[in-house]
């Protein structure tokens, strides 16, 4: 995120709303979305057709229930506040509609062309080629129409990378639903073993390290060319460049029958054995790309509230590092004093959070009712810390209120 105020020409705070008359690509956005929505409507009137009764249904739970806990996850990796809805919702539609849509078009031109030229090559080669072309590029578009429609929600290449995994999960999820229908015409009377099996393999096998993964690599490099200004543009540029020639690598492999060829047999285990292992190293890297958006994040965070230890001493500063830093200051406080000092911890840390987005957002935090807003929440959840530290262990095992003293403090990135 950028230190920068938030606000408008009028000087009014801007919420990161998605509704911007003033922008044509908020006047574009659902023209687009029209127009793939063209496209996928009549793929499924197609496929739940043809497919036995009740497979859209089962297809639909199964991936819905599959999404649910995807997006919680990926919402939370902005460690520092949420993401504007309006905005999720709309980086998973332009994923799941317009990506997906214009894909099965594009795709279906490629594999056609290339067919024409040698139909083996375009057998066993056709999708490595056209997949990660067309859609790496189709969902790199939705992070960017994303930042036409309104920049200031794109404060820090960690918010590329969240906005890129939603489009990449709407994308994910729509096409697995397609290819479970799929699944369940070929299968035939056995359509539900052929729905999970579908399922199995590009939800829970593939689901972890696919489309999400790919496109927030890419989105955290369209993001780093719009705030990374400290660089120079040709340095954002490659940074990007970069980016995306990955994720069109690692879509590569996925798609390839390298291993195939290779071992000179064909196994479905062989595919299995192939997803996994592009898919460990799709995780490595998206994770490796994530903890330096995180960072990054971190540091500003730090910068915004770095002359208020009062308020944020060095070692709650520490512990607000990431997820995992705050769930240990958590268990550590509910280790020592019960559940009561846990909860008051918690609010404590959301109280902190509050104010230094505030801290960093504002014109003039001296006089910003936000800031002094939060300011209050923070001696409010402070006084409750203090009340619960003060109170007696919850159990005979709980360590006295002096050991809190002895603990390492949280490394600072």
């Amino acid at each position: 995120m950028s230190v920068a105020p938030l606000t408008d020409r009028r000087g009014r705070r801007d919420a990161g709303s998605i509704v911007q008359p003033g922008r044509a690509a908020f006047w574009l956005y659902p023209i687009v979305l029209a127009l793939g929505a063209a496209s996928v409507v009549p793929n499924f009137v197609r496929l739940s057709s043809a497919a036995p009764s009740g497979a859209i249904v089962l297809s639909v739970v199964i991936h819905t229930l599959w999404l649910i806990p995807a997006l919680a996850v990926i919402t939370h990796l902005d460690l520092f506040e949420r993401e504007p809805l309006s905005f999720c919702v709309a980086a998973v539609l332009w994923g799941g509609v317009v990506a997906t849509g214009f894909a099965l078009v594009a795709n279906d031109n490629v594999l056609s062309y290339l067919s024409k030229l040698d139909p083996k090559f375009a057998t066993d080669w056709g999708a490595s080629i056209s997949a990660p072309v067309v859609e790496e590029t189709l969902k790199l578009l939705g992070v960017v129409m994303l930042i036409l429609i309104n920049r200031r929600v794109f404060e820090s290449v960690l918010d590329g990378f969240v906005f890129g995994a939603l489009v990449g999960l709407g994308f994910q999820v729509v096409e697995n639903v397609m290819y479970a229908l799929y699944a369940a015409i070929q299968a035939g009377e056995t359509w539900t073993g052929g729905i999970m099996a579908s399922f199995f393999v590009r939800a829970i096998v593939n689901g972890l390290w696919s489309h999400a993964a790919f496109t927030a690599m890419t989105g955290a490099g369209v993001a780093y060319v719009v705030v990374g200004v400290r660089r120079r543009l040709a340095v954002r540029l490659a940074a990007a460049g970069a980016l995306y020639a990955v994720a069109w690598a690692l879509h590569f492999v996925n798609n390839s029958p390298i291993l195939e060829i290779v071992l000179e047999r064909t196994d479905w285990y062989l595919t299995i054995v192939q997803i996994v292992l592009n898919g460990l190293v799709v995780l490595a890297i998206a994770s490796f790309v994530y903890r330096l958006a995180a960072r990054q994040e971190y540091r500003w965070f730090a910068h915004a509230v770095g002359d208020e230890p009062d308020l944020l001493p060095l070692r709650e500063l520490a512990a607000l590092a990431s997820n995992k830093t705050r769930k240990e200051a958590v268990e550590a406080a509910r280790r020592e004093h019960g559940r009561k000092a846990a909860r008051a911890q918690s609010r404590l840390q959301r109280a902190q959070l509050g104010y230094g987005v505030a801290l960093a957002r504002s014109a003039d935090p001296d006089s910003d009712p936000g800031v002094a807003r939060w300011h209050r929440r923070i001696d409010r959840a402070r006084a409750q810390v203090v009340a619960a530290d003060a109170e007696p262990p919850e159990s005979p095992d709980a360590p006295t209120p002096h050991a809190k003293t002895r603990r390492e403090l949280p490394e600072v990135p």
